[in-house]
């Protein structure tokens, strides 16, 4: 029972913490090529002890077996990607020829392979004793050619860990590198003094195992508090924060978990967490984003460019656009999002999307837009009106007052067209100071009624500073659809010719088109 405890404490719990950490280094990233070989290197370590563990409750017959196809080999694997972790992380194995490496790290395989072909092994020892409660393999060349050549390749890797040490840059570098320096010197030593040297009776077999031991604990507690291997949290740590753009993580009931400095500049707030991310959303863009989010999330699809609004503590409303994706943190699944501001480039483009169809000057619309609204109503209303105004002695109002009282005497004018069309149709500015306005489906004493409504607003209305009065005169031509054309150019040019004949005559009054008085002569 005694034996037992012995091994169990001497073999079984070292593999049982060596299989551990080999399994939380690969769980840490396992699509990273260092992580993997990292592990695979813990692990070997692990077999070893559970070998020794196994051989020791074994009759002694089967320790060469043992030692052959299991210790040994694992032994070997142990090398090679011991030596492939270190040429990658120092970045020596970069610098080599890609017929070298890494292929020539697995040169070791060798004596495996022949050890199955051949039934023997050539590297460790065959012979076995007992002696008190442990099997020592025999001190012979074989067990001495094996160890020293191990001896040989682990100052190489003293060598390799000292070259990058002295080319390191970063003192995180620097640091890591001197640790592993030390440890490796520290591991030789001990390989040399409890190889070389027999204590059969007082320590275990293969002693020197205890060495690795150290080694692999080393190499792990580099990776994990010194982040020589670049881990998640620091790496993503840093674009967390350093990231312009809010990033929140959500939980499984919609809460803010963690939000990075850019969020709380976004929202104008220090305090995020623990919101709901639904309540800092306008009351009109909540339902949308419920449904949104819901859907994804109970497929665990990410999505991208999803454009919504945001309210900030101050109250005020930017649009935004959010990418987003789950993630499995403590085994719950979380929302990451990134929520990009992108209000400015909004205002932008409604900006620009607004002064492509309405004059920069009045608001009102442009010769583009109205071309194209009064087209598709040509053809869906029953009658349309076209009124021509062109205003009259509106240079004398830029001589006398300036071109800066004359824009805003536009800006006036603007306003009082477009309230006056607004319930019945369109009123536009087509250049300098000549202005549109299309009515429809309305009789023609209807449009008679329109026409002498407009007259009253005009003249109730005059442009009027502090210092000045300025009255509104203007021409007015009309014509109508489909009596008098189909097409939007027939009529302008019919109304325009009401028009000429208004300016022809007095001014500041309206005709409509007579074929028998404005038609061809």
């Amino acid at each position: 029972m005694t034996e037992m405890f012995i091994y169990l404490v001497v073999y079984l719990l070292p593999s049982f913490l060596l299989g551990f950490l080999a399994l939380d280094v690969f769980q840490r990233n396992p699509n990273k090529v260092e992580h993997r070989l990292l592990s695979l290197f813990v692990f070997g370590y692990s077999m070893l002890f559970l070998a020794e563990f196994v051989r020791h409750l074994s009759p002694i017959e089967y320790s060469p077996a043992l030692i052959a196809y299991w210790f040994g080999n694992a032994g070997i694997f142990i090398f090679i990607f011991s030596v492939h972790f270190i040429l990658s992380i120092t970045g020596v194995g970069a610098k080599a020829p890609r017929w070298l490496y890494p292929w020539v790290v697995y040169l070791p395989l060798i004596p495996v392979i022949l050890t199955y072909i051949r039934r023997e092994n050539i590297i460790n020892s065959q012979q076995f004793e007992q002696v008190g409660i442990w099997i020592y393999p025999e001190f012979n060349s074989s067990y001495l050619i094996t160890l020293t050549v191990g001896n040989i390749f682990h100052l190489l890797i003293i060598g390799l860990i000292f070259y990058a040490l002295k080319r390191a840059e970063r003192r995180e570098h620097q640091r890591v590198l001197r640790m592993l320096f030390w440890t490796a010197n520290a591991v030789l030593v001990w390989d040399v003094v409890f190889g070389y040297f027999q204590f059969r009776g007082f320590i275990p077999p293969y002693s020197y195992m205890y060495g690795g031991l150290v080694w692999a604990v080393a190499l792990v507690i580099a990776m994990n508090r010194l982040d020589f291997l670049t881990s998640y949290v620091k790496r993503y740590g840093t674009l967390y924060n350093l990231n312009p753009s809010a990033i929140l993580l959500i939980d499984s009931e919609g809460k803010v978990e963690s939000a990075n400095p850019a969020a709380r500049t976004l929202f104008h707030t220090v305090r995020v967490v623990n919101e709901r991310f639904v309540d800092l959303l306008p009351e009109k863009k909540k339902a949308e984003w419920i449904e949104h989010y819901s859907q994804h999330f109970r497929t665990r699809k990410k999505f991208l460019e999803f454009e919504t609004k945001i309210m900030t503590k101050s109250g005020q409303e930017r649009y935004v656009v959010i990418d987003g994706d789950f993630v499995d943190i403590d085994r719950t699944i979380h929302g990451m999002i990134i929520i990009r501001d992108v209000h400015s480039f909004k205002e932008a483009e409604q900006t620009i999307r607004f002064f492509a169809y309405h004059d920069p000057l009045t608001k009102l619309a442009n010769r583009r837009a109205f071309y194209e609204r009064a087209d598709h109503e040509l053809l869906h209303a029953s009658r349309l009106s076209l009124l021509i105004i062109d205003l009259d002695g509106f240079k004398a109002v830029n001589d006398t007052y300036g071109h800066q009282i004359g824009d805003h005497f536009l800006t006036h004018l603007g306003g009082l067209l477009e309230m006056s069309a607004r319930d019945v149709g369109l009123a536009s500015r087509v250049g300098g100071d000549e202005f549109y306005i299309y009515v429809i489906d309305l009789t023609e004493s209807e449009v008679l009624a329109f026409i002498h409504e407009l007259q009253m607003t005009l003249n109730r209305n005059p442009y009027r500073t502090s210092d000045v009065t300025i009255p509104i005169r203007a021409s007015i031509g009309v014509s109508h659809a489909p009596d008098q054309g189909t097409d939007l150019d027939t009529l302008i040019h019919k109304a325009d010719q009401a028009m000429y004949q208004i300016k022809q005559g007095g001014k500041n009054d309206y005709a409509i088109y007579d074929e028998a008085l404005h038609g061809p002569k």
